[in-house]
Order: C-alpha cells, then sequence, then structure tokens
C-alpha cells in the first residue's frame, strides 16, 4: 500500500479509503482491464467473415495478455490463500470461457466452423489456446514476441476451426 501511495502520491490512508486490502487492488486492475473497449469480444462476433474474426480474435487475446499478466500472475499465485482472489480468478476464467462461447458462436453465424468440429470443441480448443499459459509459456518463458504469439495464434485457430 506504502508504493502505492508514493506513486499516486497520495497518503496510504487515502489508498485504504478506496482500496480496503490486496484483493480490492487486484479486482480493481483485472476490471479495468476486462472493460477496456478494444478488448471487447463483440469486435470478434461482428467481423465481416471468418478469417477476418480470427484475425481479431488473436489480435484481442494478444493484448489482453499483454495487459493481464501481473493480474492474472496474482490470482493464479493466490489460489488457497486468499479466497477473494480465488473468487476473482474463477470469475476471470468463467469471463474467459464465455468469450470463446461468443467468439464461436460468432464462427458459427457466418459458416466459418468446420464440419467435423462441434460447437464445444471449438469452444475448448480456443479456450486452451487462447488461454494465459499458452501466452506465458510462448512469451514470457520462452522469449516469443508478442507479435510472433498474435500470428501463431491466428493461424492454429485457423487451422483448428475452419473449413
Amino acid at each position: 500500500m506504502e508504493a502505492i501511495a508514493r506513486a499516486a502520491d497520495v497518503s496510504v490512508a487515502t489508498v485504504y479509503l478506496h482500496f480496503p486490502g490486496r484483493a480490492a487492488i487486484v479486482e480493481a486492475l483485472a476490471e479495468s482491464i476486462v472493460s477496456a473497449p478494444d478488448l471487447g469480444v463483440e469486435q470478434v462476433v461482428q467481423g465481416a467473415e471468418p478469417v477476418e474474426q480470427l484475425r481479431i480474435g488473436a489480435h484481442i487475446i494478444r493484448n489482453l495478455n499483454e495487459r493481464s499478466h501481473v493480474v492474472v500472475d496474482i490470482l493464479r499465485g493466490s489460489q488457497g490463500s486468499d479466497e477473494r482472489l480465488a473468487q476473482l480468478w474463477a470469475e476471470w476464467q468463467a469471463g474467459h470461457l464465455n468469450a470463446m462461447r461468443r467468439s464461436v458462436a460468432g464462427l458459427i453465424a457466418r459458416g466459418g466452423l468446420r464440419a467435423d468440429v462441434t460447437e464445444e470443441e471449438a469452444v475448448d480448443i480456443l479456450y486452451a489456446v487462447t488461454g494465459t499459459e499458452v501466452y506465458r509459456a510462448l512469451v514470457r518463458e520462452r522469449g516469443w514476441t508478442p507479435q510472433r504469439y498474435e500470428e501463431w495464434l491466428f493461424r492454429a485457430a485457423g487451422k483448428e476451426l475452419l473449413p
């Protein structure tokens, strides 16, 4: 809290007034990320055609991961030690799953899903490859650039889902 107060040039008491604890700070950060208009799944759903939808989706996921990796690390690392942070992690994952469901529905609406892939399989594939773990492994651990990750994600999703 002291570091936040220094960075914001306010008193520690002011920080506590707005954020009674660590979970409140992490929750505010997470909310600011997921509510950013440029990260909305609506852009994918409204894409003109399936290839464009996947390209937009890969770009959004890249940006989401770039902005959220610190929050995700806190949430993942707090499992079992803070009930509110564990709840936030579950909400984060549920939001991700919901976004993948909406993305797949958008693909289906444009006739963009392979005939041999069910809707639920498509959701599972996107949920897995767009998850924070894959981004972390490739970008933060293996040294890929975010741009390389985005391009790979677009190609991988296309190979798995498009006719």
